[in-house]
């Protein structure tokens, strides 16, 4: 006499829950990859982000300054010249 289990087994083949069992696994496991790629993307991008705004806010900062300084020149070198042509 066939138990329960090899008796299935011998006229339907494995388990279906078994089955199930397996294709549920593979569907979390195709989440959990897919939610830790789209985390991933994410936070590169913040970051690039991030990294370009700080450049550009240097950026612009050098830039100002280099005016401001090339401002102070200009006005320095006016006053000088008034200066002497005027005595």
């Amino acid at each position: 006499m066939m138990s329960a289990g090899r008796g299935f087994d011998q006229y339907y083949g494995s388990s279906p829950y078994h089955l199930h069992g397996q294709q549920v696994l593979v569907y979390q496991v195709v989440v959990v990859v897919v939610v830790v790629v789209v985390v991933v993307v994410v936070v590169v991008v913040v970051v690039v982000v991030v990294v370009v705004v700080v450049v550009v806010v240097v950026v612009v900062v050098v830039v100002v300054e280099v005016v401001v300084v090339v401002v102070e020149v200009v006005v320095v070198v006016v006053v000088v010249v008034v200066v002497v042509v005027v005595d």
